[in-house]
């Protein structure tokens, strides 16, 4: 009787007239002169502004971008080039050089820098022969790799961007090339770099030169003694040809957000266009860390029980800790809208089962891996080389994250039965000061999970309460016995209250006029919760079709069939759709005269 008291309420408040507030349009206010460019976010791959991205143009010498990548990616830095005729005099007549020779012996790191530094196209030449015999067989792997990163709109036929008709290139493709550059050291090293001296050069004698030829980056926007210089500008390349005009990639860092812009066909205006794309990025949005927001999809291991035994001493839930999402700075986490996917792409972790993907409006702005933790995403016990965020046994050198058997040198999350240094928050086993086990007594007695009542009377989880008064065994997420919750409230978003916590109706003080509005709309509301009960049913149908597709996928991991339709299921009802913004009534105001 109170639920259908509460709904028929909740109707009768929901007729009220009221104004839905709606997110903040995407910012737009930016215009180059170039034939097209974009500025895309790195880490997201959000497009924040785009003109003509999708159009193919000449790239001219930034395709080298793509070819330093996959040198990089094949060869050992300290292997030896050598040059040939037809690498060194293959070339267009006063097209960029760095002066190397026929016959001339450079390691690859060399040609790296006269490739990326210099614009050397003869260092093209002789990389893509030590890579792949000739020209036309390295242009294909240009190709593949360039496929492999979602480049749908380019074909490439030389190292070096020298005119070709089937050599060409959009915004968005060049875009997700270096986006792919950056991430490794290697090349953000290289071409970052301002000079650079080559040795052992025919034409550079050591006599003339003892310290090597040098050579000088092309790019003026990290040279702060440049007008172009820009703050944050870390890497990128230039490119000119007659057919090109003027291109340009630039990648620049500020804060939380690292930006690629990319010009094509620039009408000499390459470094303002690119200025006023970087600017509108930086000024206008912002990078938020998913899971310090999003709590929708990780309530699992608090409430789930299978077969007596809670989900958080089986599986746990967690969402990537380094997704962000990429929105204006004017709206709000909640006002990007999470879709969720058992369709994985192919960056998913190996302990993914599902993605959660985010869209702005019509736009794309980030996505994040929902994980399975616990002992059944445990892919066997290890310690990684580095100790950092291993699954299944892992040792962490800084403690965090370390699921199943993990032990952690700081006092960080070792879920399973490991044990912190310190002591705290080994679940299942006795830490070193006894503190905040599962399943154990501690040493001091306090906060043990399970545990019967130690020396100085506190208690963990299903014991008596503390003596302040708060029963530790509470905590959401399964966080060991000390129920830490982010500042400002539990589970919610931040600065929200406890999402278990029931929410209560006030009953008016008009109770007459309140129930004969209810009673009113009865019938409209046995019809609307049909309507629901249709649409989740139908939903749960759909859902059911594609869990199937997911069970041989966590039966490799250790799972029965029947233990993930459990799953799935209790997790599918214990997570709520994502809360649109909070709407704000707007109630008619009729005049009224006074006698």
């Amino acid at each position: 009787m109170k639920r259908l008291f509460a709904l028929c309420l909740a109707f009768a408040l929901c007729a009220v007239p009221m104004t839905a507030w709606a997110a903040p349009a995407w910012p737009s206010g930016v215009t180059i002169q170039a034939d097209g460019g974009i500025v895309m976010e790195a880490g997201t791959g959000t497009v924040l502004y785009g003109k003509n991205m999708d159009q193919p143009y000449y790239p001219a010498s930034i395709t080298k971008i793509l070819t330093a990548l996959i040198v990089i990616e094949s060869c050992d830095l300290d292997e030896i080039v050598t040059f040939s005729h037809d690498a060194v005099y293959n070339v267009e007549a006063d097209s960029s050089s760095a002066g190397i020779d026929e016959g001339d012996q450079l390691t690859v790191r060399d040609c790296l820098y006269a490739l990326l530094l210099a614009s050397a196209n003869e260092s093209a030449n002789a990389l893509a022969e030590h890579v792949s015999g000739t020209r036309e067989a390295f242009a294909d792997l240009m190709n593949q790799r360039a496929a492999s990163l979602g480049c749908t709109g380019s074909h490439f036929a030389n190292p070096s961007g020298l005119n070709d008709e089937n050599h060409y290139t959009t915004a968005h493709d060049m875009a997700k090339i270096a986006q792919a550059a950056i991430q490794n050291p290697t090349f953000v090293e290289i071409c970052g770099s301002r000079t650079y001296r080559l040795p052992n050069m025919k034409r550079a004698p050591a006599e003339k030169f003892p310290d090597g030829y040098p050579i000088a980056n092309h790019h003026k926007m990290w040279n702060r003694n440049d007008a172009a210089y820009y703050n944050g500008a870390f890497c990128g390349k230039t490119g000119y040809t007659s057919l090109a005009g003027n291109t340009l990639v630039t990648c620049a860092k500020r804060g939380d957000m690292t930006l690629i812009a990319v010009v094509l066909n620039g009408h000499l205006t390459h470094y303002t266009d690119t200025k006023a794309m970087l600017d509108f990025g930086f000024g206008n949005f912002q990078s938020l860390k998913i899971s310090e927001f999003e709590t929708t999809y990780t309530s699992l291991d608090n409430d789930m029980t299978i077969a007596g035994m809670t989900a958080k001493d089986t599986i746990s839930l967690d969402l990537d800790e380094d997704s962000r999402i990429v929105i204006p700075k004017s709206a709000g986490f909640s006002d990007a809208v999470p879709h969720l996917s058992y369709t994985l792409d192919r960056n998913a972790p190996s302990n993914a089962i599902a993605q959660v993907n985010y869209t702005y409006g019509d736009q794309p702005v980030g996505r994040s891996y929902l994980l399975l933790g616990g002992a059944g995403g445990a892919d066997g016990s290890g310690q990684a080389a580095d100790g950092s965020g291993t699954d299944g046994g892992g040792q962490t050198a800084g403690g965090s994250n370390g699921n199943s058997g993990s032990q952690a040198a700081d006092p960080s999350n070792g879920n399973g039965s490991g044990q912190a240094a310190d002591g705290t928050n080994g679940n299942g086993g006795q830490p070193a000061d006894g503190t905040n086990t599962n399943g154990g007594q501690p040493a001091d007695g306090s906060n043990g999970n399970n545990a019967s009542p130690a020396s100085d009377g506190s208690n963990g989880s299903n014991a008596s309460p503390v003596p302040d008064g708060s029963n530790t065994g509470s905590a959401p997420h399964g966080s060991g016995a000390s129920g830490l919750i982010p500042p400002g409230g539990g589970g919610g978003k931040p600065g929200g209250g406890s999402p278990n916590t029931a929410t209560s109706f006030k009953i008016p003080s008009n109770l007459a006029a309140v129930l004969g509005i209810a009673a009113s709309l009865a019938v409209i509301t046995a019809i609307i919760v049909a309507v629901k009960l249709y649409v989740r049913r139908r939903q749960e149908a759909m859902a059911l079709q594609r869990r199937q597709r997911r069970i041989q996928r966590l039966e490799d991991i250790g799972y029965s069939t029947a233990e993930f339709e459990r799953i799935m299921e209790q997790y599918r009802s214990s997570t709520t759709s994502y809360t649109p913004p909070a709407k704000r009534s707007r109630r008619k105001r009729f005049p009224f005269r006074r006698s």
